[in-house]
């Protein structure tokens, strides 16, 4: 019983990652790097932390520089 579990959650995991977005792990990468920056700011208790440009406006940004 707890094989046929194992495999189900496996297979679903499986899928939905197949389901995501070619882009994902650069779209990840992007995140952390944005999110590392922003906890930098906060934690120097700066007011004037810049608003993250998000990955999409990254992406549209790059495509048009090219």
């Amino acid at each position: 019983m707890g094989r046929i579990k194992a495999l189900t959650c496996w297979s679903l995991v499986l899928v939905m990652c197949g389901a995501c977005s070619a882009d994902w792990p650069q779209r990840l990468g992007y995140h952390a790097v944005q999110n590392a920056g922003q906890l930098q700011c906060q934690k120097a208790m700066a007011n004037d932390c810049e608003r993250r440009q998000s990955y999409d406006e990254y992406q549209r940004e790059r495509e048009r520089m090219q």
